[in-house]
């Protein structure tokens, strides 16, 4: 086994960081949060739509997973907003009937009302679960 020349892994060493930007061992990604508010939940689900849409049809379980696997491009809190999501699509992307047959993405109408229940009328996103369940029933 050979070893690798100092001047070469220093330039590797200073490549990685280029392109990951230090990723991981950076200040904002030490601290992951555990929870999030609702009010914050339907922010950060505003701040990041059109990331997440990437194809502009509404956000998919596919696009939410494909954002997941891009975590450099997004905070902590995003990062636990789409395991919120995925948890809860199925709740989100029913809110507004605003699809022709069944609902299969996240729209930006289902975004609004979804934020219109967790800002004003103080719904955990728990809750707003059982309450869908109750519509449907």
């Amino acid at each position: 086994m050979t070893d690798i020349p100092e001047k070469r892994r220093r330039m590797a060493a200073s490549a990685y960081k280029d392109l990951f930007g230090d990723f991981r061992n950076s200040e904002s990604t030490s601290q992951t949060p555990a929870t999030l508010s609702g009010e914050r939940l339907a922010d950060l689900l505003k701040e990041n739509f059109s990331k997440i849409d990437t194809n502009g049809d509404g956000v998919s379980l596919r696009e939410i997973k494909h954002a997941e696997a891009m975590p450099f491009n997004f905070s902590a809190e995003a990062l636990l907003m789409f395991k919120v999501l995925e948890k809860y699509f199925e709740t989100i992307c029913n809110l507004a009937d605003d699809e022709p047959g069944p609902d299969s993405v996240i729209s930006t109408v289902d975004v609004e009302v979804l934020a219109q229940f967790l800002k004003y009328s103080h719904l955990t996103i728990e809750q707003l679960k059982e309450w869908r369940k109750l519509c449907d029933s």
